[in-house]
């Protein structure tokens, strides 16, 4: 395993690491999503990275897709931000890319990879969390369409979004399935609550999603009825992977900014940085980086050798979410009442570190996740 850069991966890193900073990381917009900065990533290309050049994307490996990410959390500060992109890029438009026939990829594809249109999934609802496969929305096959009625709780781009990927139950021979569709927000019987109010994350909008006898045409099945759980699992496997990939570069960011105030700062006569109360717990910011990055690159190799990485992708969400969080609290720990004051953007990323260990599975299920799968091959 090569772990080297090409020439063509370091520059389109250097790209989105100039363009992120250039265009994405406006103060106004932290709080809240902006159209005009989706606009210019869209312009960018970065949505297309793994898409068929026939629909306008790049084509690129899953590696490469994993440097521009992890580039992207780099040279974007906006967290929530590149946490709406990663969910329109890797579980709503390359769902489809995946599982979609070809006439819903040529439907909906070009316009997402433009940006013209937003994707988003719908899983969650209320009383069906981690156990996703508990959920009671439900679909009802008719002679020209699907109908769906069900509620979605917690969907990170509902409010933005048009297009969304809804998993649902149906009954086939006395059977209940999972199935999975393809939702316009335009269809009738779709509305969105008002944006929830949320401690970090502040420019990804969430919402409720309701479905009210909505009438789905044939064709917007993804796959077949009963794929349901395998779209499901791949679009988790994809999440936990690449929604991850930005925080290995958040957390690069953070550590740079700690090494710098450190050689800054002084306290009894001399910087901070000579103390190794500072030094170590930037040592230990180094190591996290690494040890994530070594992570990533190994289950972006998997993928582009058509190898499973459920196992990987769990232990991955995992190690970087709680490594991020640690980063978070070590630098606020550094930059000491500085670090809490919203002027040197610390606490924002605190705030938003502390929900990836929730969303994309909960840190405590991943834990069942890489047991049961560890566990089977002893067996």
């Amino acid at each position: 395993m090569d772990f080297s850069l090409t020439k063509e991966q370091q520059r389109l890193k250097n790209e989105i690491i100039k363009f992120s900073r250039e265009h994405l990381n406006k103060m106004e917009c932290m709080d809240n999503f902006s159209f005009d900065m989706w606009n210019n990533i869209s312009q960018l290309g970065i949505h297309g990275i793994m898409i068929p050049e026939e629909y306008g994307g790049m084509n690129e490996s899953y590696t490469t897709a994993a440097v521009a990410i992890e580039a992207l959390g780099y040279g974007c500060k906006n967290n929530g931000f590149v946490f709406a992109v990663n969910n329109h890029i890797w579980v709503g438009q390359n769902i489809i890319n995946m599982f979609g026939s070809n006439v819903l990829k040529d439907k909906y594809i070009p316009d997402m990879v433009a940006g013209k249109r937003i994707g988003a999934i719908a899983i969650t609802e209320a009383d069906a969390g981690s156990d996703a496969f508990g959920m009671s929305t439900s679909v009802v096959e008719t002679d020209d369409c699907y109908i769906m009625n069900g509620n979605k709780m917690f969907i990170s781009n509902g409010n933005i979004a048009n297009i969304f990927v809804v998993f649902g139950r149906i009954v086939v021979n006395k059977t209940i399935q999972i199935a999975a569709f393809v939702v316009e927000k335009e269809f009738a019987g779709v509305t969105c609550s008002k944006e929830f109010e949320k401690m970090g994350l502040d420019s990804c909008p969430m919402c409720e999603v309701s479905f009210c006898d909505v009438k789905i045409p044939k064709e917007n099945l993804l796959g077949n009825i009963g794929n349901g759980k395998l779209i499901m699992m791949t679009a988790l496997e994809l999440e936990r992977c690449y929604e991850f990939a930005c925080h290995v570069g958040a957390m690069q960011r953070v550590m740079e900014k700690c090494i710098k105030y450190a050689k800054e700062r002084k306290q009894f006569n001399m910087p901070i940085s000579k103390f190794q109360a500072v030094t170590h717990k930037i040592a230990d910011m180094r190591v996290k980086i690494e040890m994530s990055r070594l992570l990533l690159y190994k289950i972006a190799w998997l993928k582009d050798n058509k190898k499973s990485a459920f196992l990987e992708t769990s232990i991955f969400k995992l190690y970087v979410s709680e490594s991020y969080i640690s980063v978070c609290k070590d630098a606020m720990q550094i930059f000491g009442a500085y670090g809490y004051m919203k002027e040197y953007e610390l606490e924002r990323e605190m705030r938003d570190a502390l929900a990836c260990c929730v969303y994309s599975g909960t840190n405590d299920m991943q834990r069942n996740t890489i047991y049961d799968l560890s566990s089977t091959l002893w067996n």
